[in-house]
């Protein structure tokens, strides 16, 4: 008999108050940082988790001929998921960082609390 362990904790379940303070956190952190206010075009709390997107250039926007398989956010960008902030309790005391490879698997990378985690990803170029 194979016996493994894993360690793999549920993320929290939030209530509307715990998502929009949640919210107002991450829009103040973004919003005083200049890299991240350049580089998140969006971000969402949901299912107990904070994901950050960014726009990416497409090739070939400009040609007619091309067509894409979503539309084109201003005519020529992408949206890409740019990281995954997991949340174990509703304060964001506890808190995982996760980066998304290009087969669409969550790697995590960080652990700590939403303050640092949102600071890694501003300071780490892996998310840039």
């Amino acid at each position: 008999m194979n016996h493994r362990w894993s360690y793999n904790p549920k993320p929290a379940k939030l209530t509307a108050a715990d998502k929009s303070r949640l919210e107002a956190i991450v829009k103040q952190v973004i919003a005083d940082s200049p890299d991240l206010s350049e580089r998140v075009y969006r971000f969402e709390v949901k299912a107990g988790r904070i994901y950050l997107y960014r726009l990416h250039e497409q090739f070939g926007w400009d040609n007619p001929e091309i067509q894409f398989i979503k539309p084109l956010i201003k005519g020529k960008y992408a949206e890409f998921p740019m990281a995954r902030i997991t949340l174990f309790d509703e304060r964001g005391d506890q808190c995982e960082t996760a980066f998304q490879r290009h087969t669409g698997q969550w790697v995590r990378l960080y652990e700590s609390n939403l303050a640092e985690c949102l600071s890694f990803i501003e300071d780490n170029d892996l998310f840039n």
